[in-house]
This record gives structure tokens, C-alpha cells and sequence, in this order.
């Protein structure tokens, strides 16, 4: 697996709210599954405490090979 980008965001729900901030990460690599029912759940709930802020989104791609790339 590979972080392929990281990111710190902060912002204001509001003016006169507290500053949020939230580390981002993008990984890449292939994955073995182990629990389907605990991956269907992650990909339709998402992960992590900053749901709310679109962050713990996961997607899954098939995995690139040289034919695919070309």
C-alpha cells in the first residue's frame, strides 16, 4: 500500500464556530478481503469520525496491469 497524497484541511463550520481540522490521506495498492460483509459496510457507510465532512469515502478500482495500461 501506498499514501499517493496527504492533506491537512481546516476550516469553520461557521464564522464564529471553532476551527475543524481534518488529515486526508489517499492510498493505493491491492487488497485482500478477509470479512465481505465488513467491506460492503465500509464501502456503503464509509470510515472514520469526519463522515460529515465527505472524508472516510472509500472506492475500489480493479487493479492496473500492463495490458490495462497501454
Amino acid at each position: 500500500m501506498t499514501i499517493t497524497s496527504r492533506d491537512i484541511l481546516r476550516f469553520r463550520k461557521r464564522p464564529d464556530g471553532p476551527r475543524i481540522t481534518l488529515s486526508t490521506a489517499t492510498f493505493e495498492g491491492r487488497l485482500h478481503v478477509t470479512d465481505p460483509d465488513a467491506l460492503r459496510a465500509s464501502l456503503l457507510d464509509g470510515i472514520g469520525p469526519a463522515k460529515g465532512y465527505g472524508q472516510g469515502l472509500l472506492t475500489l478500482a480493479p487493479l492496473r496491469t500492463e495490458a490495462t495500461r497501454g
